[in-house]
């Protein structure tokens, strides 16, 4: 996973911290907004690939169809 990835999940785990009570903070507890960070870290991580074989598929089938097209004409 990319350090991308890391930092975004580190920020976005602290933006939701700070909107929480200092007893709910104290309540969820360090180890749990560690595990929410790679939780997120996962997701996103999960969602680029997922992304990014999408997009190789698609250019897979515009190369196959441009070929196709070049040897029609």
């Amino acid at each position: 996973m990319s350090r991308e990835h890391l930092k975004h999940a580190q920020r976005v785990v602290a933006a939701f911290s700070e909107k929480l009570s200092q007893s709910g903070r104290d309540h969820i507890g360090a180890k749990h907004f560690a595990e929410l960070e790679v939780l997120i870290e996962v997701a996103m991580a999960t969602t680029v690939n997922e992304t990014r074989e999408q997009l190789a598929n698609q250019l897979d089938e515009l190369t196959r169809s441009l070929r196709a097209s070049e040897y029609s004409d």
